[in-house]
């Protein structure tokens, strides 16, 4: 390693593809590369899929390849491990899953294991997969990431040959709250009024039935009028989500919008008089941070990782309970006082968290890993 750089193949087949965390997650890591002046000794090279355009300049240190593989199966299997030859790869960086063909050492990043938590909001067929593939990949890593400590508790639980080879890297606010807002598109959806929002795919773990169910209790006792806003694509299991929203005789302000550009959203955050996110689990809740960086007043839940994101700079509630989520909204709703300390402190908490900082971090991991290979590194 004294003669040439370190040079690092990463898995970033999900740009473009809109594979949500993991898309993030990955883009992310671009934008916080994209901050560090990188050292002589690393050459990080990002595949990535067809519909996926740089947004940060390629550089002496970073590099972009494009991947016209579709295929899962061959792209792990015979597409990465050509390429690490092709590249002489001196590490792998990859998401989930890793052919066991690898040469090089492996950097695995494990968001969570929810699929063994709430397997019954999996399909059979995703559960399959990451039961078989997942463990034979964290066997072969040599180090394991993950974005909280909640995260590596359960890792570890549920797979205690990791123990040891797990580091956290925090997530941190992305591109939505660099985007300009779209005050226009926030007024169309909300027709001027004040409103409550909520982000996140319509399943049964985000918890939306219960919010919309603590939104019409909130709305009968008369102690709120703001509307409700839903934002996020229907997924696993959303028919009841609509059905208790269209049986309300305040279903004309429950407003689904699906999926809205970062431009939008971050209005959204701006604009709203509280963000609310209940879902009863999360590898980390990435939309509590943005809300906070935008300034929106967050409620979310006390469980998982969302305590653990949001510090002292939300308003927790016990989302298995209707009440306590109706509670929580009229008091953040009806108190000025409130939001402006959310306010305060969320912006501050959001201050805590940067993708340059993530990016530091993982090139220190993918350091050690080689070290601990038997190779010294003069970084």
């Amino acid at each position: 390693m004294k003669d040439r750089p370190m040079r690092v193949l990463i898995d970033a087949h999900m740009l473009g593809e809109q594979e949500g965390g993991n898309e993030t997650y990955v883009a992310g890591l671009i934008e916080g590369f994209g901050h560090l002046d990188l050292p002589e000794r690393y050459i990080l090279t990002l595949l990535h899929g067809p519909h996926y355009q740089p947004t940060v300049p390629q550089t002496q240190g970073l590099h972009f390849s494009r991947l016209n593989d579709g295929n899962n199966w061959s792209r792990v299997f015979a597409t990465m491990p050509a390429r690490c030859r092709e590249l002489s790869a001196d590490l792998v960086h990859v998401t989930y899953n890793a052919s066991p063909f690898l040469k090089p050492p492996v950097v695995v990043t494990v968001h969570d294991v929810i699929f063994r938590i709430f397997p019954q909001y999996f399909s059979r067929r995703v559960r399959l997969l990451l039961s078989s593939l997942l463990p034979l990949t964290m066997l072969k890593a040599r180090k394991i990431i993950t974005i909280s400590e909640t995260s590596r508790d359960d890792i570890e639980r549920y797979y205690p040959f990791t123990r040891g080879k797990i580091q956290v890297t925090p997530l941190a606010p992305g591109p939505i709250i660099d985007s300009e807002p779209d005050w226009r598109m926030s007024e169309e959806l909300t027709g001027g009024s004040e409103f409550i929002v909520s982000v996140g795919t319509l399943q049964p773990r985000k918890n939306i039935a219960r919010l919309i169910q603590a939104y019409i209790a909130a709305r009968t006792r008369g102690s709120i009028a703001t509307k409700l806003l839903i934002v996020g694509r229907a997924a696993w299991q959303h028919s009841e989500i609509y059905k208790i929203a269209n049986q309300s005789e305040y279903s004309a302000d429950i407003i689904f919008t699906g999926y809205v550009p970062d431009e939008t959203l971050n209005a959204l955050y701006h604009r709203c008089k509280a963000f609310i996110y209940p879902s009863l689990y999360e590898g980390f809740g990435l939309p509590v941070l943005e809300a906070m960086a935008c300034g929106a007043p967050v409620i979310t839940s006390n469980c998982s990782s969302m305590p653990e994101v949001a510090g002292d700079a939300a308003f927790l509630v016990n989302p298995y309970s209707v009440d306590d989520i109706r509670t929580a909204i009229e008091h953040v709703v009806n108190n000025e006082d409130l939001r402006h300390e959310l306010h305060q402190r969320g912006r501050a908490r959001a201050n805590d968290f940067s993708w340059a900082k993530t990016a530091a971090m993982t090139l220190d991991i993918y350091r050690q890993t080689v070290t601990s290979r038997g190779r010294v590194l003069e970084l």
